[in-house]
């Protein structure tokens, strides 16, 4: 009987054996083999992320609630990009990477966890602004706890996605596969 191969699952790195190993062997051309193309995505990631935390300053109409789901929408989906884009290392265990992926994914932590410290000192900031600038809230009232939902969202987004943010910023482009 033909043995059935094993697809671990890390719970923790949220990703799967199989999808690890299919995204590190893949040659498929792709744009974001380029350190250009990934540092744009990068910025492109922080401004959206930056976005949808400031944008709770906004006073809460239907417009503030759509603009706050699209960009969660957006963030959330660049997200998958991103960690594509840098072959999931930043979220692979290490017994599916070799000791250089280990060495840039550590790095790439340590900077992530350095610039997360700042990160938190502006949402700190923009926390106490949004207490000024809505006012004391009538009793019983959900307007500030809500309100600031989409800012604690983004400070997770970012805590999630730095690490992979800073690793697709530092990786070199890749060369191009000749068949």
């Amino acid at each position: 009987m033909a043995e059935k191969k094993r697809n671990r699952i890390f719970w923790l790195e949220g990703v799967t054996e199989h999808e690890v190993l299919k995204s590190l062997n893949d040659r498929a051309p792709s744009r974001f083999r380029q350190q250009a193309a990934r540092r744009r995505l990068v910025v492109t990631m922080a401004v959206l992320i930056f976005a949808l935390a400031v944008q709770t300053l906004l006073p809460a109409t239907k417009l503030q609630t759509y603009l706050e789901f699209t960009l969660l929408a957006a963030v959330v989906v660049l997200y998958f990009v991103l960690r594509k884009a840098v072959r999931h290392i930043a979220d692979s265990p290490t017994e599916l990477l070799d000791e250089r992926q280990i060495a840039a994914r550590d790095a790439a932590f340590t900077v992530a966890y350095r610039l997360l410290a700042v990160a938190f000192t502006f949402y700190v900031l923009l926390y106490i602004a949004h207490d000024v600038l809505q006012g004391d809230p009538s009793p019983g009232s959900n307007e500030t706890r809500f309100g600031v939902m989409a800012l604690w969202i983004s400070a997770a987004m970012l805590a999630a996605a730095l690490p992979a943010m800073v690793l697709a910023w530092n990786l070199p482009s890749e060369p191009a596969v000749e068949d």
